[in-house]
């Protein structure tokens, strides 16, 4: 019967306070109707009184202790009211005797089991006393005393079901409260989750439109680019570099339509992957840049992602070159090793001393840590640009 916080338990309602007078009036009616006649005029005046400094023990003095009191202070409480029922019960002749069982149902749902039983003894001790002394023979004080222990079991196991029935209502909020907290993180796990893929998607889509359409784009613009300044003086390279421009507005459109339709998987180069590298390289060369394809080890079928991000690699370099570098040469260098592949990139231009990864190596940088692979580019003022990137296949 170990008793529960007395911040936390609490048993004062109306409904107990209500108990607590009920059963103290009933107690001091008793008294004043007992046997062997009712107490004097000033000792009748002495047990209302305690009986009334029961009840405000029992309920307001109660009420006071499970909201600012301490262990200390409500073993302090008992010991009083123990004291003040006594003294009612003794005053009494054992009549009011009832004044000790609402006394007895407190100290189960307050103290432990040693308080209670302590709270037991006084009580029996309090009332068999008085009966004792009272009693005409040996067989009423028997028949008493059984009356009494029949009372004090009864108060006991009511007052313990209804202690059991309290602390399993607190286990039953303190368990919908954890659930109601669970569910709380739970929402926002996931609502962290979506955000999480949403943002993924969006990084995705924009690799996408940057490195397939921005790359057709770019080399529109160069191409277009060069048919103004031919046009007056070469119609016919002219006349080229608009065919080339409309071309790749074609592609551009393929692009989009490949982006739009493969958005949620990873789409494969438009051909062959040492195809379509070589077709980037003639794109270059057709704009006057020397680009050498080397093919290293024998090619082999690799994973579609691993393909696809050679692909948008060669693509986001050589867009790199055509618009930035200002290179004569370039070299790309495809390498089935085992294991793995590698891709490397270089070329004669400009270069740069202070390396600034935009959103395009950015984005291959992704590219090859989901598909568990690396990227590294370096580059140096008057030494040209090269991009390495090595991959699992």
């Amino acid at each position: 019967m170990a008793a529960e916080s007395t911040r936390t338990a609490r048993f004062v309602t109306p409904g107990m306070a209500l108990a607590v007078v009920t059963v103290t009036a009933a107690g001091l009616l008793k008294a004043m109707t007992g046997r062997g006649g009712a107490p004097s005029g000033r000792g009748l005046a002495v047990v209302c009184a305690l009986g009334v400094l029961h009840v405000l023990l029992g309920t307001a003095g109660l009420y006071a202790i499970e909201r600012r009191g301490s262990r200390a202070l409500l073993r302090a409480h008992f010991a009083v009211a123990v004291a003040v029922a006594s003294a009612a019960v003794v005053a009494s002749g054992g009549s009011a005797f009832l004044l000790l069982t609402s006394l007895l149902s407190q100290s189960v749902l307050y103290l432990s089991g040693a308080g209670v039983v302590l709270v037991a003894g006084a009580s029996t001790l309090a009332t068999l006393v008085p009966w004792a002394a009272r009693a005409p023979t040996a067989l009423d004080l028997l028949r008493d005393s059984a009356i009494w222990a029949a009372t004090v079991a009864f108060v006991a196991v009511f007052s313990r079901a209804l202690l059991l029935q309290h602390r399993a209502r607190a286990e039953t909020e303190q368990l919908a409260q954890a659930l109601q907290d669970a569910n709380e993180r739970l929402r926002a796990t996931a609502a962290r989750t979506e955000e999480l893929a949403t943002t993924k998607e969006r990084n995705r889509i924009a690799r996408e439109i940057h490195d397939g359409l921005g790359h057709c784009l770019t080399a529109q613009h160069v191409q277009l680019e060069a048919a103004l300044l031919l046009f007056e003086t070469d119609a016919e390279r002219s006349r080229a570099a608009m065919h080339k421009a409309q071309e790749l507005g074609r592609e551009a459109l393929v692009e989009i339509r490949r982006s739009v339709a493969l958005l949620r998987v990873s789409a494969p180069p438009p051909r062959p992957l040492l195809d379509a590298v070589r077709e980037l390289a003639r794109e270059c060369a057709a704009e006057g840049i020397d680009a050498a394809v080397r093919l290293g080890g024998t090619p082999r079928p690799l994973a579609e992602p691993v393909e696809f991000t050679l692909y948008r690699a060669t693509q986001e370099a050589l867009t790199n070159v055509r618009r930035h570098a200002r290179a004569s040469k370039l070299s790309i260098e495809l390498i089935y090793a085992t294991p793995g592949v590698r891709l490397r990139i270089a070329d004669d231009g400009v270069g740069t001393s202070e390396l600034r990864q935009g959103f395009g190596l950015t984005g291959l940088r992704e590219r090859a840590e989901i598909v568990g692979g690396t990227l590294s580019v370096h580059s140096a003022r008057g030494r040209g640009f090269t991009l390495e990137l090595e991959l699992p296949g």
